[in-house]
């Protein structure tokens, strides 16, 4: 057989709603309103499911494992369309699509033997009652759903026998010779060179304190037992999670503060802008559950230890990582998806939304409105809850009939305040 020398395609380009133009932006705000939606209601229904002991049964058992399932389908293709929506770079790796196709096939297929899995359940309890609970049982349970997700991924072999593509074999994409952004040089202190060192022994000594100060309080935490409760558990993990936040940032500023070329690779940018939005966003919301841990304290005392129990204090964190990583996702593929090509001086000390937006080649204002309607969700959401949580409470300590009373209750929410 004659040989060919042939390229091979990298990547593929998702056109789905370029035809759209200006309607894209409604498009991404229909979608993230049904997207977040969706969450919420699959969040709500395995929340429901896991606390409420009567409906541990077959049903609602593959009932949130279906919530579960349909969750991971829309992870798989939802932010990335909605990333593309605003986007001026519509892109996606050969393995990123190879690996799209896999998730969403296996867990698509999944879902169609789970719904199969329901139905046999139904028959059983109604043409079967007597023997229902011999004949679906929790072992049974197990293995049906477990067949379903073998049943769903185990049909999708054939896929890695698929050959690659090449350029020979689909139209020919215009192409340019153009020089990419491959590096970031930071200019935050440029203008301060007489002051660096000083302000190098500055913020060393702050940063150092801060991790002592959380340090301390997280290993108090862990160690006094009659701190193990929902509310110190709150602050632990937010004390983890703001030791994580100035890992991301300070070490970085501190090594520039005394180094004469202060960059930064585009890869270690996005991923300092990705996870320190991630620990932020999760910040915020963490404070929100802090909130509805004093609110139940507070206003339903006597519910409070089933209402808070250990499953759900870590429901509520994994909630808030799961909305943290999302947003940080979207909107660091929205920014790192635009083209970079002209400056790489970024006049700030690390790879924050504003200043990356600044040296992009080409973006629309339309993409900044959006990213600054999600960062303004972030804060207007966890704090609308925690207000509402503190009218409750503040409601409820007025009606307490005396004053010892009334410093108590409000003295139990100083750690969050």
């Amino acid at each position: 057989m004659k040989g060919q020398n042939q390229s091979m395609i990298t990547e593929f380009i998702l056109v789905g709603f370029s035809n759209l133009g200006d309607l894209q932006i409604l498009l991404f705000l229909i979608f993230l309103l049904v997207y977040l939606t969706t969450l919420m209601a699959n969040a709500t229904i395995m929340a429901v499911i896991r606390l409420d002991r009567t409906l541990h049964t077959p049903m609602y058992f593959f009932l949130f494992v279906l919530s579960c399932s349909e969750t991971c389908y829309t992870l798989v293709i939802v932010p990335k369309m909605l990333t593309n929506l605003l986007s001026t770079s519509q892109a996606i790796s050969f393995s990123g699509c190879a690996a799209q196709l896999y998730f969403f096939v296996g867990f698509a297929c999944t879902n169609c033997f789970l719904i199969a899995v329901m139905g046999y359940d139904r028959y059983v309890a109604i043409c079967n009652p007597l023997n229902y609970t011999l004949v679906v049982s929790r072992a049974t349970c197990l293995r049906l759903v477990l067949a379903s997700g073998f049943c769903g991924f185990a049909s999708l072999d054939t896929l890695s026998s698929s050959p690659g593509l090449s350029l020979n074999d689909v139209p020919s994409m215009e192409r340019g010779n153009e020089t990419l952004v491959r590096e970031f040089i930071f200019l935050g202190f440029s203008s301060l060179a007489g002051l660096q060192r000083l302000l190098f022994v500055a913020f060393l000594p702050l940063y150092l304190f801060t991790l002592g100060t959380n340090a301390i309080i997280i290993s108090t935490i862990v160690l006094d037992r009659a701190l193990h409760t929902p509310m110190y558990f709150f602050l632990a993990v937010l004390s983890c999670s703001e030791t994580c936040y100035t890992f991301v940032i300070v070490p970085k500023m501190l090594v520039d503060l005394l180094a004469q070329k202060k960059t930064i690779s585009f890869l270690g940018c996005a991923i300092q802008m990705f996870t320190f939005l991630f620990l932020g966003c999760s910040h915020s919301f963490l404070l929100a559950a802090m909130g509805y841990d004093r609110y139940v304290a507070i206003c339903n005392p006597l519910r409070y230890t089933e209402l808070m129990g250990p499953k759900v204090c870590v429901g509520l964190v994994a909630a808030a990582c799961a909305c943290g990583f999302t947003i940080a996702q979207i909107i660091t593929s929205m920014v790192f998806h635009l083209p970079f090509r002209s400056s790489n001086q970024l006049h700030h000390f690390f790879c924050d939304i504003a200043p990356v937006l600044t040296v992009a080649s080409h973006h629309t204002y339309l993409s900044q409105i959006v990213i600054i309607m999600l960062c303004a969700l972030v804060l207007v959401i966890p704090l609308f809850l925690i207000l509402v949580s503190y009218i409750h409470i503040i409601s409820a300590i007025l009606q307490f009939p005396s004053t010892l009373g009334r410093y108590k209750a409000f003295s139990t929410c100083a750690s969050h305040l």
